[in-house]
């Protein structure tokens, strides 16, 4: 296959390539070493950005409209990561940055517009793998740029000392880091090595640190060469020759009729049933949570269905119509499992969990505004539709602090929860101290004194990249908590 336009730019300006991937790695590793949650890592993601935006032009590509979106995206993720101490949004915002920094590669390199979401998606997943293909594509940019300087008389003669020498370099920055390795576990090893170091007690060169510098600057360029090797085949318009359509009328008619007459039951027990009619040793909470997740699970799979349906027919009128019945069905499961899961949340407090299944079940909903639009339309961008209302959704729920507002709520309407201090650390993390001043705590708060003076006796927030507002807010709280109530204390 002929190279593209993108592999020549990528061979022809691999220098200006190189020095930008190296500059990232210098950046990289000076904002990411040993830091994974202070403030620079939203410094990261824009760094990331801008470093992206000036590859982009050196590809002469012009930078599309959503691609803004999805780097906007990745440093409001980095902000979020700065402002909490859930371990969960931590994982999550660095997983949602990561997924952004694709969307963003492949809608530049590729013409994404009229991709279905099964072609989208395979694309997607291919390129998350395609880097590590590439991890030697530097090294080999730098021989070809070694290669281009050399004289032609001196071409043949200096091949193979300029790759030695790359080789070396190599060899020497691996040892680098597995040398300490190798002293630090066998003490024989280590006396040899201290006849050629003298009184030295061991290599102490901070190999995290060039580590971090190699990652960054091999990814950086990996991924660039990867999508460079532009495939035409591998977007190529899909076949529009599908099977019949009787075969998925049948399968989806049977199933509408079942989930109608559930849904009628459910409409009748359920929302306007006010208890009546419940099984024999239920209460109307036990009720609810005994059915919650099953329905969670029927709307999943329903969705997964109308994906599948799509992509193997061709909707005519009469499977358009099936498919709208068929999602009008799993809209009222979605409410139903809504429904079950807030009168389980009156009964027996919020959780982190019960909050992010509403959450769920908030974005499947649009979800599948989204799937129903694109049984009537087909060239609907429905994944890149699917990502924006993912990251949005996330967006809000985790700037929206919900620790903070759930021990709001519980402590509003149950004030004795606050006792169990197994039950604080095991349900919230330590975000959920930034409520204790709005609302007044009555009863034992010995537990809840001796969880804020461990928060305060293990805060090691400094100055630098590493300083984490949220820690520094969450100390803050608790010092105060601590000033307030442990002079009331008797």
């Amino acid at each position: 296959m002929k190279d593209n336009a993108y592999e020549r730019i990528m061979d022809s300006k691999a220098g200006k390539i190189l020095a930008g991937s190296l500059v990232y790695g210098i950046m990289f590793e000076i904002l990411l070493y040993r830091n994974m949650n202070g403030i620079g890592i939203p410094v990261l993601m824009l760094t990331t950005c801008l470093f992206l935006i000036g590859f982009f032009r050196i590809f002469e590509m012009r930078i599309k409209q959503e691609t803004v979106f999805y780097m906007a995206a990745m440093v409001l993720l980095g902000i979020s990561t700065v402002l909490t101490t859930s371990d969960f949004f931590l994982i999550w915002n660095w997983f949602g940055s990561i997924c952004m920094f694709f969307l963003v590669l492949i809608h530049q390199f590729y013409d994404d517009r009229k991709w279905s979401f099964a072609q989208y998606l395979k694309i997607y997943l291919r390129m998350w793998f395609a880097p590590f293909g590439n991890l030697l594509s530097p090294f080999r940019a730098l021989i070809r740029e070694k290669g281009r300087k050399a004289k032609p008389g001196e071409k043949t003669s200096s091949g193979y000392v300029t790759q030695i020498f790359i080789g070396c370099v190599a060899a020497i920055l691996l040892l680098i880091i597995i040398l300490p390795l190798l002293f630090s576990g066998d003490m024989v090893f280590a006396s040899f090595i201290r006849i050629f170091t003298g009184n030295m007690d061991g290599f102490h060169f901070p190999a995290e640190k060039l580590f971090l510098f190699l990652f960054g600057f091999v990814l950086c360029f990996a991924v660039l060469q990867a999508f460079a090797n532009y495939d035409p085949d591998l977007c190529k318009k899909e076949q529009e020759d599908r099977p019949v359509q009787v075969s998925g009328i049948t399968c989806i008619s049977i199933l509408t009729a079942v989930y109608v007459v559930f849904c009628l039951i459910q409409i009748g027990a359920l929302f306007f049933g006010h208890g009546n009619g419940l099984p024999a040793g239920f209460t109307y909470a036990e009720y609810a949570r005994s059915g919650f997740f099953q329905l969670l699970g029927v709307c999943l799979l329903n969705l997964v269905i109308v994906l599948t349906v799509i992509h193997l027919f061709r909707p005519g009128r009469t499977m358009q119509k099936v498919l709208t019945v068929f999602s009008a069905c799993t809209y009222i499961l979605i409410v139903s499992s809504a429904y079950r899961i807030c009168m389980y949340i009156g009964a027996y407090q919020m959780t982190l969990l019960r909050v992010l299944v509403l959450w769920g079940l908030c974005v499947l909903s649009f979800i599948l505004a989204g799937v129903i639009v694109n049984v009537y339309k087909k060239d609907f961008p429905l994944f890149r539709y699917c990502a924006m209302i993912c990251v949005l959704c996330y967006l809000i729920l985790s700037f929206s602090r919900p620790d903070e507002w759930m021990a709001h709520y519980n402590l509003k309407n149950k004030e004795d929860w606050i006792e169990s201090y197994d039950e604080i650390r095991y349900l919230f993390s330590e975000d959920f101290l930034l409520a204790l001043d709005q609302i007044t705590i009555s009863g034992d708060t010995g537990n809840l004194i001796s969880y804020c003076q461990e928060v305060v006796d293990n805060y090691d927030n400094e100055p630098g990249w590493t300083y984490h507002i949220g820690e520094a807010r969450i100390k803050q709280a608790a010092e105060w908590f601590l000033s307030e109530y442990v002079k009331n204390t008797p």
